[in-house]
């Protein structure tokens, strides 16, 4: 028994060690992407490791939960930068901080407040599986009123102390509809959480397909991109063009072009002209389209299969 115990709390830690880095990971790869220096990726991150470490201490649901929440963390970070470069580009970097901070942190307090009516509430929730989604969205269609309403922000051509005081105010009326929200939130991520969980299950059961899928997938780019490569090597002239100019394609060329030719996607960049390479990428072409159907026939006898099997027993948290 105390093995077991010790078992459960390790794998609990693990599980939040795992969902706290994939928060940083995500919000840190955002936060890089949308361009900011580097005290303003810093304060991202802290701000939201802060509110994971709270909220997966307080609401601790497993690692489909953490993930659940580290998604929803990233894709408010996404929103908040695209409103910030959109409608307050002359706000500076600490309104724009605290502007960031002011939801999270009004969010993880209206958590503490509510904490036990928000606890009973997840805990009997997750006792059952998710058949469909509740309406726990009446809070969004306000925060997205307040976004749409500071598109007519640019218009006014304002100074920028006046765009950092509209910044903080938007995000003040915005941490408000989350405040008032916070359990409907709460319960939003729990549900999502247990969708993705049966998503991932259902996942796991379709790794051999999909690893099938994926070898065969990868054997055939390689193999038609030396089919390709010795196509030209066997020729006196270019047999493909890129940039309307006769060109040799290099192997990493040729590994790319069998790539989009096996993919039907065909960007045009790399156009085949020899008779034997065109005879090639149509050969790839017709070999990919039997592939998908392949990897498509797999994956539906596994479901058929799945729907089959006999339900297992409901699995009741400890």
């Amino acid at each position: 028994m105390a093995q077991t115990a010790a078992a459960k709390r390790d794998a609990a830690r693990f599980s939040w060690l795992r969902a706290l880095l994939f928060t940083l990971i995500l919000v840190g790869l955002v936060s890089v992407a949308a361009g900011e220096d580097w005290k303003f990726d810093v304060a991202a991150l802290a701000i939201c490791a802060t509110g994971f470490g709270f909220f997966f201490l307080a609401f601790s649901g497993g690692m489909h939960f953490g993930i659940t929440f580290a998604n929803f963390l990233a894709v408010y970070a996404c929103t908040f930068f695209f409103f910030r470069e959109s409608n307050f580009p002359k706000a500076s970097h600490g309104p724009a901080i605290i502007a960031l901070a002011m939801p999270v942190l009004v969010f993880l307090g209206a958590c503490f407040v509510r904490f036990r009516q928000i606890n009973a509430v997840l805990h009997a929730r997750r006792r059952r599986e998710i058949t469909a989604l509740p309406a726990h969205w009446r809070w969004i269609p306000g925060v997205a009123a307040v976004g749409a309403a500071t598109f007519a922000l640019p218009r006014l051509h304002l100074a920028a102390s006046d765009q950092e005081v509209a910044l903080l105010v938007s995000m003040a009326v915005v941490s408000g509809f989350i405040a008032y929200a916070a359990r409907d939130v709460v319960l939003l991520l729990n549900d999502v959480a247990l969708i993705f969980e049966g998503v991932a299950h259902r996942i796991d059961r379709l790794m051999i397909p999909m690893t099938a899928f994926m070898t065969l997938y990868s054997l055939l780019v390689v193999v038609f991109a030396c089919l390709y490569r010795l196509a030209e090597m066997s020729a006196e002239t270019p047999q493909f063009l890129t940039d309307s100019a006769d060109h040799f394609l290099s192997f990493g060329e040729a590994m790319y072009f069998s790539i989009i030719t096996l993919s039907t996607v065909g960007y045009g960049d790399i156009v085949p002209v020899g008779q034997l390479v065109r005879l090639l990428a149509a050969g790839q072409v017709i070999v990919g389209l039997l592939l998908l159907l392949f990897g498509f026939s797999e994956i539906a006898r596994m479901s058929d299969e799945e729907r089959a099997a006999p339900p297992a027993a409901p699995k009741l948290p400890d």
